[in-house]
């Protein structure tokens, strides 16, 4: 069971809320939303429940993560077993908070922009728990990337566009693709952080999968193909000025630079830090880009 990896301090509040991570929620809706005011369908009120809605389920979904954890300490005795199990159900507690929140603030939306709305909200909160949830637990069968991908990057951003526009657009969803990668690349660099964790608990996320090497591929390719990816939705009149992207390159090469450490270098602790700041720097040129 890898017993002298498991500490309690991983589930203290303040690191299990995981900061780092918010760029996702609020680059993602702050797209949905923008690209909503720029097509002339916006809604103040909405945008701002949205994005509100937005960060309080990227939280209740930090904190719910480690839930499935419980497995690993339940059969433990002492005092880092009873802290472990006691912050770890806090947490979840406050997920749970934090999820009714929003969606209150998601039936407010449901009422006013129509029912269809409901799905977008439902798959959001279904995506969370399941991610460490059981049965599915997709994170330990190593679709948490893809499954970001496609719930945390396209669903977000077009989620957010409808519930703002109450319109259904294709090409917001291949606007959604860069920023997609990147929410799969900041998962992939606490993959790579907590591979030797993971491994040794068994689970089984695509990291372990795939080997820590493939990953690190992985992980440079999601980054570094938003640029491509932003150049031909260019071409094809998605978005207005890719030039403003290029001031995200100051922050790229530090991530990247870190994936010259090798498994279990303690430098790994800043990537996913590093990733979400570098998420930040592109998502704000790309939000602007689309103005």
């Amino acid at each position: 069971m890898g017993t002298p990896y498991l500490n309690p301090d991983k589930y203290r509040f303040i690191r299990a809320l995981r900061p780092f991570s918010y760029s996702v929620a609020l680059i993602t809706c702050g797209l949905g939303v923008t690209l909503s005011f720029v097509r002339d369908s916006g809604d103040p009120l909405r945008g701002v429940l949205v994005i509100l809605a937005g960060v309080l389920l990227q939280a209740a979904s930090n904190l719910a993560n480690d839930h499935a954890d419980l497995a690993l300490w339940k059969n433990r005795t002492g005092s880092m077993a009873e802290l472990a199990v006691k912050r770890i159900r806090f947490n979840f507690l406050i997920a749970g908070m934090l999820t009714l929140i929003a969606s209150l603030m998601g039936i407010y939306l449901v009422i006013d922009v129509g029912w269809q709305l409901l799905v977008f909200g439902a798959s959001g909160i279904i995506a969370g728990y399941f991610y460490t949830g059981g049965p599915v637990h997709y994170k330990s069968r190593g679709l948490g990337v893809p499954a970001v991908f496609l719930l945390t990057g396209v669903l977000m951003v077009s989620g957010s566009y409808y519930a703002v526009s109450a319109e259904w657009s294709n090409q917001v969803v291949l606007i959604s693709l860069p920023v997609s990668l990147l929410a799969s690349a900041l998962l992939l660099a606490n993959e790579l952080r907590d591979y030797l964790d993971d491994k040794a608990n068994n689970i089984r996320t695509l990291t372990v999968k795939i080997g820590f090497n493939n990953s690190k591929a992985l992980y440079a390719l999601c980054l570094l193909l938003t640029y491509p990816l932003s150049f031909y939705l260019f071409i094809i009149g998605a978005i207005e000025n890719p030039l403003l992207l290029l001031l995200s390159l100051v922050f790229v090469w530090q991530p990247l630079r870190l994936l010259m450490c090798e498994v279990g270098d303690v430098q790994l602790v800043h990537l996913p830090p590093l990733t979400g700041r570098y998420f930040i720097a592109f998502g704000l040129g790309y939000i602007f880009s689309v103005m």
